[in-house]
């Protein structure tokens, strides 16, 4: 529970918004900022969890920052420093930010104009002193998501990590076909396994763990591409995405395995197969290669004799269907590979790949 626990604390942002806070409102105290405390807040406020949020966060405060102005002015001078007229400002305010997508701005530029209402005055000094507390505040916001270190590293070798554990689940399957050890069907006669050899069928791949470990990875993945402003990290993403699709191809090829309850000898060239792609299994193979070998396999057993009994060929109609989705397999990373330019790989894993 503790371990729960501590894991969803983030001691990087705490230590960023605690220290940003408490410089804000000495900055701000410093050049002589009436309300300075506001300027921690607003520091609080700008943190994002990305440095790109807080960039465009930041931009759409100054925006909405002059439009709060604009109709405190309006209403102030107008009705008078009443809570009326700030109730007033509230709802047009709210209003407009709502219509143009300046719902992060309205809490804090809220705040700012509640001075306006304290000191019963709106005019230049006052207007540029919570300009002040809004640019203090801001910059200190952005300052410190900018100093976020890179997940890079980290990330890569995570990833290496888990495309070894698709290797495995790779070998696994093929295993999987290997280890049903009982007679081939041939000539209309069955043996079926003992306990101790129906066991072995049910070798599993743990594939919710495997599905865990790539959330994770894609989720560091999208945060490094919200804190890179100038790399393009869109590949990384991508491939991530393109490797949870084959593990979900995977998944259906296990269920399909599982229901052969037979070895057949055409099972032998398919666990081959497996094994071939598990040994080729990297980052970097473009498929060619093998999709050469899948269409060699196919014609192999275009050339075989047909099935003789109905229980072989529904169990040949299975590993018909496992050929199949092992060529969807290799043709998601084929049209990735198709799809995704070398100028993106480099940008992200630099040059000389």
């Amino acid at each position: 529970m503790k371990r729960t626990f501590l894991k969803h604390i983030n001691l990087l942002f705490l230590l960023k918004v605690s220290i940003g806070t408490a410089a804000a409102i000495l900055i701000a105290n410093q050049v002589g900022l009436l309300y300075s405390p506001s300027a921690g807040i607003i520091t609080l406020l700008t943190i994002q969890n990305t440095k790109k949020e807080t960039l465009i966060v930041a931009l759409k405060r100054f925006v909405a920052f002059a439009i709060a102005v604009f109709i405190s002015f309006l209403l102030f001078k107008s009705i008078g420093y009443t809570a009326i007229a700030f109730g007033g400002f509230v709802f047009l305010f709210v209003a407009i930010c709502l219509v143009f997508g300046l719902k992060d701005a309205i809490a804090m530029n809220a705040v700012l104009m509640t001075h306006f209402l304290i000191e019963q005055r709106i005019d230049l000094p006052l207007i540029m002193n919570e300009l002040g507390i809004l640019c203090v505040g801001m910059l200190l916001g952005i300052i410190l998501n900018l100093i976020i270190p890179s997940k890079k590293i980290e990330i890569r070798k995570n990833q290496l990590l888990f495309e070894e554990d698709i290797k495995g689940a790779l070998k696994t399957l093929s295993n999987l076909l290997r280890n049903k050890e009982m007679c081939l069907v041939q000539g209309g006669s069955t043996v079926y396994p003992s306990q101790e050899q129906e066991e072995k069928l049910f070798e599993q791949v743990d594939f919710l763990q495997l599905e865990i470990k790539l959330e994770e990875l894609l989720q560091s993945a999208y945060e490094e591409a919200g804190n890179t402003l100038l790399n393009d990290t869109k590949y990384l993403v991508s491939y991530l995405e393109m490797r949870k699709l084959q593990l979900g191809v995977l998944k259906d090829i296990k269920s399909k395995i599982e229901e052969i309850s037979v070895l057949l000898k055409q099972t032998y060239p398919i666990a081959d197969f497996i094994d071939l792609i598990s040994e080729s299994f990297h980052e970097f193979n473009n498929i060619k290669g093998l999709l050469v070998e899948l269409e060699q396999l196919k014609e192999h057993y275009r050339n075989e004799e047909l099935p003789r009994t109905r229980e072989e060929f529904e169990f040949r109609a299975t590993l018909f269907q496992i050929v199949k989705e092992l060529e969807y397999f290799l043709w998601i990373k084929r049209n990735f590979v198709l799809e995704i330019e070398k100028k993106n790989i480099q940008s992200y894993w630099g040059h000389g790949l």
